[in-house]
């Protein structure tokens, strides 16, 4: 680069896609400066230094990336030995689902719905699953305790 005297302009060219160009042209008229004061504005405030420029690896090491997956494996564990003696996850899950069911169409029997329940089932579960449930809640309304409301 050659000496420069006082009040002498350096003239330089950039290149950028046509998307940078626009959102660099859209910040200068917002500031209300020009793309040419934007750009040197905007490169003044950027550190140059090759220490500053080196960040954190985006990249896991092997002995990280071992480690997440030991702790996922040991959430996963955690998760199912949560489950209890009773099953695992999903079946505590299917119980705890067949278990509201039940209950909702109790309510709807208590209410004076019973006519209602065939439809339902076979709206929700399909007309081949609908009759099996129903059956499945006559027995369970034969064992359930009564109410103490």
């Amino acid at each position: 680069m050659t000496a420069r005297g006082s009040g002498e302009r350096v003239r330089l060219t950039i290149s950028c896609s046509d998307l940078d160009w626009e959102r660099s042209r859209e910040i200068a008229d917002r500031r209300g400066v020009s793309i040419n004061e934007h750009m040197i504005s905007a490169g003044l405030m950027v550190e140059l230094d090759p220490e500053a420029l080196s960040g954190p690896s985006l990249v896991l090491s092997e002995a990280e990336q071992r480690l997440l997956f030991d702790r996922v494996a040991r959430m996963a564990d955690s998760t199912l030995a949560a489950a209890g003696p009773g099953g695992s996850s999903i079946q505590r899950l299917r119980q705890s689902v067949g278990l509201l069911l039940m209950t909702v169409l109790r309510d709807m029997v208590r209410q004076g719905r019973e006519d209602e329940l065939g439809r339902l089932l076979a709206e929700a579960f399909g007309p081949d699953h609908a009759p099996e449930i129903e059956r499945q809640f006559h027995r369970w309304m034969e064992t359930e305790p009564p109410s103490l409301g």
